[in-house]
């Protein structure tokens, strides 16, 4: 079974690309993982890749993400560094730690969902994973081929626990020198099957990243009702922003699933709000989360001018749920009539 580092139950997802890479597409595989010692629930896998189906190759996990774009270790490293969603403050990301069974599950389902597991072709670039260990020690003179995890290191700092998975006879630590620069196997890289290999950094593969946020977006363009199965569906439930840390974070969120607003569209154009799971359908006026809990006003809140208004005069029905904008606006609206994006919430958070 695979399990969650931040709750009991079921995990989700959170991934976005990476603006700061200008217009290149960055790919990502999401996955999610059931409660310890249970059974993988493929339903909400599946739930979740349509939810995601929409987000032009983007995807992730409340845990992991798995970026299919090839690349070397060290661009993998970087990319990983600035993937710092939820992370707050000055704090980097990294490649992702694979310390236990259930992780290592996650990343190998993660991999057979970006890219096939063909036997044909198991040395493929295709076939393997980038992830965040590396040998930080007794890289010089005689170097031994037995696997002492003092040597090693996680991307995270962590020293490795007595867990791993090496193919047979790895790691085997070979060297190659190419146009006088000597390279050697010191980064570890995982394939279908979940085994691991020593290899050289100048190899391009997929890569891992840890990843601490709340939110996954879809692209999926829903009534709320509708956003609101689909959350359920994976898992999920639909978002909740309820402070000044979390509109930054979803604000950044949409800029990474949705991309950025458009300045050519109007103001309440579907493109630029997304569903949360605020309402007030029990009792108007009385906001709650889709769990229960009390929608609460915050320090520095900002309502659409001038909203919650409840406006009828479009329809019979009044604006019973919330909208977000991609600049951090909140609007009460209409749970059947308008089709947005939307957000789910990842458990625990």
């Amino acid at each position: 079974s695979m399990v969650s580092t931040q709750s009991t139950g079921t995990t989700l997802s959170f991934y976005s690309s990476f603006h700061q890479y200008g217009p290149m597409r960055i790919f990502a595989i999401l996955a999610i993982v059931a409660l310890a010692h249970a059974e993988t629930n493929w339903s909400q896998i599946y739930g979740l890749k349509r939810l995601l189906k929409n987000l032009d190759g983007i995807y992730a996990t409340c845990n992991m993400v798995l970026f299919s774009e090839m690349v070397d270790y060290e661009t993998a490293e970087k990319r990983c560094e600035n993937f710092d969603i939820g992370m707050g403050g000055d704090s980097k990301g990294n490649l992702a730690t694979v310390n236990d069974g259930d992780k290592n599950q996650d990343i190998k389902t993660l991999l057979g969902m970006a890219y096939d597991k063909d036997n044909d072709r198991k040395w493929d670039a295709d076939q393997w994973v980038w992830a965040g260990l590396r040998k930080v020690k007794n890289n010089s003179g005689k170097i031994s081929t037995e696997y002492d995890a003092n040597d090693w290191n996680w991307a995270d700092g962590q020293t490795p626990s007595d867990f791993h998975r090496w193919l047979p006879k790895m790691p085997d630590q070979r060297t190659k020198k190419i146009k006088g620069e000597r390279y050697y196997q010191n980064q570890m890289r995982i394939n279908h099957n979940g085994r691991w290999d020593d290899t050289f950094k100048y190899k391009v593969h997929p890569y891992a990243c840890d990843y601490q946020g709340k939110y996954i977006l879809s692209a999926n363009h829903k009534t709320w009702h509708d956003a609101k199965a689909d959350c359920e569906h994976a898992g999920l439930t639909l978002a909740k922003v309820r402070n000044a840390a979390e509109v930054a974070e979803m604000m950044s969120a949409a800029e990474y699933f949705l991309g950025p607003r458009d300045p050519d569209v109007r103001v309440f154009h579907k493109t630029n709000w997304l569903w949360l799971g605020g309402n007030d359908l029990d009792e108007e006026g009385v906001w709650k989360w889709t769990d229960g809990s009390d929608m609460e006003e915050f320090d520095g809140m900002k309502w659409r001018h001038p909203n919650p208004d409840n406006a009828e005069y479009i329809g019979d029905v009044g604006q019973d749920v919330i909208s977000f904008s991609k600049w951090g606006e909140f609007d009460d609206s209409f749970d059947t009539k308008r089709k947005r994006p939307f957000a789910c919430q990842c458990p625990g958070t």
